[in-house]
């Protein structure tokens, strides 16, 4: 198979990053029915980048994928600029500047668009925005503070053995926050809740973290990785399936490698059918949704749901 990208070195955060973006078909598609809008904005050279990767994917030139990725990272580069040198960057910090830029270009893609007697629907905002509301409540005086907010990932705290559903329910969990109040209070509590749900929700796990003596250590414990969970907002339950999974294998975060699993293209979740595909760069293997639960309860990241209809 011809699914993989090069990696002539320390790009597989991108790489891993990008497979598990091509796994989302509906976002994928409604990038495409939007080519000709697309084509007459200046301003949009980091989504047509993308669209040129999704064409050449499955290409056995491994030259024109190269320089395909490559060009796509130059791009992100010139707003993301952490991104224009070399050496190992953050997947997750990689995928959130990604679909942070394709938001951005939202204005001037829609009036593009209105210009040519047609409507722009940003497949981020569409797909992947959720709204969540941030209720900090004083310890001292009972006042209240609320905001919502929008995003476009979810991040989770790790917890050894527990399932991704039990971390879902941790983030809803009012917990303790440091903030000094007009009424002289330094405690609060912080609750949180989903208010809307995306059709891809992904969700990020906390597995690097800070010492006292400021240094990054990488958590390996290891966790339920939920195939299927039901998540609680307030529009209502929702059920998820899981399509992706983007895995860090090293035991520190100055060191190691990304790979990616998801949904074989050929197969839809609604089918049934347990094929999966592995990708290791320019590698790539066929698995099954079962063996990716159960070899990366250790090592994954960022895992990517899908709506249940």
């Amino acid at each position: 198979m011809f699914l993989g990208f090069p990696n002539p070195g320390l790009i597989c955060y991108m790489n891993a990053s990008l497979q598990s973006l091509l796994t989302l078909t509906e976002f994928v598609e409604d990038i495409r029915s939007q080519e000709d809008v697309l084509a007459l904005c200046p301003e949009a050279q980091l989504i047509r980048c993308f669209l040129n990767i999704v064409k050449c994917r499955s290409s056995a030139d491994s030259r024109l994928k190269l320089e395909a990725v490559m060009k796509f990272k130059r791009v992100l580069s010139l707003q993301a600029v952490e991104f224009g040198c070399g050496g190992m960057k953050d997947a997750h910090e990689f995928l959130t500047a990604v679909l942070d830029q394709i938001r951005n270009l939202v204005l001037p893609l829609s009036k593009t668009a209105a210009c040519m007697g047609r409507s722009y629907s940003c497949p981020v905002q569409r797909h992947l925005l959720f709204k969540m509301q941030n209720t900090r409540i004083c310890k001292g005086c009972g006042v209240r503070s609320i905001r919502e907010e929008e995003f476009t990932t979810l991040s989770l705290d790790v917890i050894p053995g527990g399932s991704v559903q039990d971390m879902i329910h941790m983030q809803h969990m009012e917990r303790e926050l440091e903030f000094r109040c007009q009424c002289g209070g330094n405690s609060s509590g912080l609750e949180s809740r989903l208010l809307t749900l995306p059709k891809y929700l992904i969700l990020h796990l906390k597995r690097f973290k800070f010492t006292k003596n400021r240094v990054m250590i990488k958590l390996v414990d290891p966790i339920v990785l939920s195939r299927e969970m039901l998540v609680t907002a307030h529009q209502g339950d929702q059920s998820y399936g899981l399509i992706s999974v983007i895995s860090h294998v090293g035991s520190s975060a100055r060191k190691g490698h990304y790979v990616s699993d998801g949904l074989h293209p050929d197969c839809r979740m609604e089918d049934g059918a347990d094929r999966w595909l592995h990708f290791n760069d320019i590698y790539v293997l066929e698995t099954s949704g079962e063996m990716v639960s159960k070899w990366n309860s250790e090592e994954s990241y960022v895992l990517i749901y899908q709506r249940r209809a």
